[in-house]
C-alpha cells in the first residue's frame, strides 16, 4: 500500500471512529428534537418525512379546543361521537362535561371518543373541523401536514412529519392549560353523572425524572409514536419519535436522543449580539443622517463551541436619497452560525424622509448667515 492509499484509508477510518463517537442510534425510523425556546433542530432522523400520526393528531385537536372554548364550557355529547373504537375515554351520550373535562379525557387515556366531541362540538361535523385543522396547520407554516379527522386513525390523506409536530408542539405548550393537561399523569375527571380516574399513556412521566409532557399515539399503518418533552435546568426540549416497532422502543429512543442533546446543550442568551445601530447618510433630506438603534432578547440552544463561533451581518443601503417613504426596506441585520440563521431583522424607516427645496436651501443658507453675524 502506497503513502496515498494509507493517508486515504487513514481518514476513512477516522470518519467511522467518528461517527461511532458522536451518532446517537436509534431503532425509530423518524425523530427530531428541537430547543422549545427557539424552535432550534438539535437532532434530526429522517424528520422531513411525511408519516402517519396516529393520536399525535390530538395535539392539534387540543390547540382547536382551547382557542375555540372556555374551560369551563358545558358541552354535550353527540352520540356520534361514541363507541368509535380503538382507544377510547369511555365518555356516554348525552352526558354533559366541561371542555376542560373532555380535554382530560382526549389527552390522559388518548379518547378517540373525547376528540369527536371536540370536533362535533366546534365544527358541527368531521369535515369543518378538519378544514379548520388545516387552516391552523397552514397559519403555523406546516407545509407537509393534512389533517382528515380529529382522533388520527388511519385515513388516506392523514398525514404529517416529525419535524411538524416538534413545531405544533411548541405552539400547543404555548397554552398553559394544554401543558398543565400533558404533564398530568392520573386524575379523577368528571364525566357528566359519573367519575372517572384517567391514566396518561405517557409512560415516560412515570419513567423519566426530566419528563413533563407531551402525547403517545398507535395505529397499525403509524406504528407507534409519541412526542415527548423534557426539561433540565433551564432548557427545554421537545422530541418526536415516529413508526417505532414496540412502545418500549419508541420510549427508549425518546431517552436516548433527549440525553445526549441534554449533554451537549444549554441555552444560551444571545441578547448581546441584538444590538442593532443604523446610522445612513441622507442625500437632499430634511435631515443628514438617519440614526435609529434597535434592541432584542432571544435565547437559544447552543454548544459551547458553537456560541463562540456566531457572527453577525449586516446589509443596509449605503445612502438614502431623499424623498423616501416611511415603511421602506433600508436592510437587514442578520445572527448566524455557519450557514444557520439564528435570528434576522428587516429594518424599514420610521419616518418620511422630505426633499429639500430651493426655498429650505435659501432659509439654511440665512440662518448660517445670521449665526456668524451673532459672534461678530
Amino acid at each position: 500500500m502506497n503513502n496515498k492509499n494509507i493517508i486515504v484509508f487513514f481518514f476513512i477510518i477516522m470518519h467511522i471512529l467518528c461517527v461511532n463517537i458522536y451518532a446517537v442510534e436509534i431503532s425509530s425510523p423518524s425523530a427530531i428534537v428541537i430547543c422549545s425556546e427557539s424552535g432550534r433542530v438539535l437532532y434530526d432522523k429522517n424528520s422531513n418525512e411525511q408519516r402517519k400520526m396516529a393520536s399525535l393528531t390530538k395535539i392539534m385537536t387540543a390547540i382547536l379546543l382551547v382557542e375555540n372554548c372556555k374551560m369551563d364550557e358545558e358541552i354535550t355529547i353527540d352520540k356520534k361521537a361514541c363507541y368509535i373504537g380503538g382507544s377510547e375515554a369511555g365518555i356516554k351520550p348525552n352526558e354533559i362535561m366541561t371542555a376542560e373535562n373532555l380535554l382530560y379525557a382526549m389527552l390522559l387515556p388518548s379518547g378517540n371518543d373525547a376528540a369527536l366531541a371536540i370536533a362535533y362540538h366546534i365544527g358541527g361535523n368531521i369535515e369543518n373541523f378538519a378544514t379548520m385543522m388545516n387552516r391552523k396547520a397552514q397559519m403555523l407554516g406546516l407545509e407537509d401536514t393534512q389533517f382528515k379527522n380529529p382522533h388520527g386513525l388511519d385515513t388516506d390523506g392523514h398525514y404529517t412529519s416529525a419535524h411538524s409536530l416538534a413545531l405544533l408542539t411548541r405552539y400547543a405548550l404555548s397554552y398553559d392549560k394544554i401543558k398543565e393537561v400533558v404533564s398530568t399523569n392520573e386524575k379523577v375527571v368528571n364525566f357528566g353523572s359519573f367519575n372517572k380516574t384517567l391514566r396518561n399513556t405517557n409512560s415516560l412521566l412515570r419513567t423519566y425524572s426530566k419528563a413533563d409532557g407531551v402525547k403517545t399515539g398507535f395505529t397499525n399503518g403509524a406504528n407507534r409514536c409519541l412526542v415527548a418533552s423534557a426539561s433540565q435546568d433551564d432548557l427545554k426540549l421537545i422530541a418526536v419519535v415516529l413508526g417505532s416497532e414496540t412502545s418500549q422502543a419508541r420510549f427508549n429512543d425518546a431517552v436516548t436522543i433527549l440525553e445526549d442533546t441534554f449533554s451537549k446543550y444549554k441555552l444560551y442568551d444571545i441578547s448581546n449580539f441584538l444590538n442593532i445601530y443604523v446610522n445612513i447618510p441622507v442625500i437632499k433630506g430634511n435631515i443628514k443622517n438617519y440614526v435609529k438603534t434597535y434592541t432584542d432578547t432571544k435565547k437559544v440552544a447552543l454548544t459551547d463551541e458553537e456560541y463562540s463561533k456566531i457572527y453577525v451581518s449586516q446589509n443596509f443601503i449605503d445612502k438614502i436619497e431623499a424623498p423616501l417613504s416611511k415603511g421602506t426596506y433600508i436592510g437587514t441585520y442578520t445572527v448566524s452560525l455557519g450557514d444557520e440563521t439564528l435570528y434576522t431583522k428587516d429594518i424599514y424607516l420610521e419616518e418620511d424622509i422630505v426633499k429639500l427645496t430651493p426655498i429650505d436651501y435659501l432659509i439654511s443658507i440665512l440662518k448660517n448667515m445670521f449665526n456668524k453675524l451673532e459672534y461678530i
